[in-house]
Parts: structure tokens; sequence; C-alpha cells
């Protein structure tokens, strides 16, 4: 890389790291879910199991998970909370999106009819809201470490 390549990815990442908390939270819950989105995209149309849409959901899901995690702890909060111990608490919490957008995926293919395309959104929607307020405070902040009040 050259130097100025290098000045210039340093620069872009100074200027996104001034941007406040939950703007970057939704910036890199964007790229996420387009990354999500491709990612689905593959798996529904290899997926030999039915019902097709929830069961590719639930396996995009799960494979977007660590990438999900990586994305939010470097960009996000800027976290150096423990890795490993702290992707362990990032499944935990998102198993309990997981189970809950997986039904809401079945009931809306499966039940309403409704495109797997809308159903998708409609569950990457209810995954970046529970995020929005459980992500920080569960899976990075300090708090249940034994930090301050405030340290999260």
């Amino acid at each position: 890389m050259s130097p100025a390549a290098h000045d210039s990815g340093a620069a872009w990442r100074t200027r996104f790291d001034r941007l406040p908390e939950k703007l970057r939270l939704l910036l890199v819950a964007l790229v996420g879910a387009a990354i999500g989105l491709a990612t689905y995209q593959l798996i529904y149309w290899i997926n030999p199991l039915q019902p097709r849409a929830p069961t590719s959901w639930l396996a995009a899901f799960v494979i977007g998970v660590p990438r999900q995690y990586s994305l939010h702890r470097s960009l996000t909060f800027r976290s150096d909370v423990p890795y490993a111990p702290r992707l362990a608490r990032a499944y935990v919490l998102y198993s309990c999106i997981a189970i809950v957008t997986t039904a809401l995926n079945w009931w809306l293919v499966e039940r309403l009819a409704v495109p797997h395309h809308l159903a998708w959104l409609a569950c990457i929607s209810t995954t970046g809201m529970i995020n929005l307020f459980a992500l920080k405070p569960l899976v990075f902040g300090r708090r249940a470490d034994g930090g301050g009040a405030g340290d999260y």
C-alpha cells in the first residue's frame, strides 16, 4: 500500500470516528445488511430445505454474527473488550434475535405470503431495532464486568 493510500485510509477512519456513535451504528449496520443480503441471496439460491426463506434467513444470520460483531467492535464502538468472551455474549444476544426473527420470517412468508425479500427486510429491521438498544450494554459495555455506571 502506498503512503498516500495509507494516509487516505487513516483520514477516512479519523473522520468516521468523529461521527456520533448512533450514526456509526447505523452506517455499520447498513454495510453489514448489504453483505448479509448477498449472503442470504446465495444461501436462498442453493438451499434445498423447506421452508426455504426462513431456513435461508437463519443460516445467513448465523454466518453473519461474527462478521457483524467484528464490524461493530472495531468501527462502531472502537471497543477493546476481550474478543472471544464478548463474541460468545454476542452469540447469546443474537441467538435470541435469531429465534424471534426466524419465527417472524416464517410467519410473514409461510402464513401471510409476503415476498421473501420483504420478509428479509422486516427481519433485518427488527434485528437493527433490537441491536440499537441491546448491543452496547449487553455485548460491548463494561458495566457487566464491574465498570462504573457510565462506563459503557
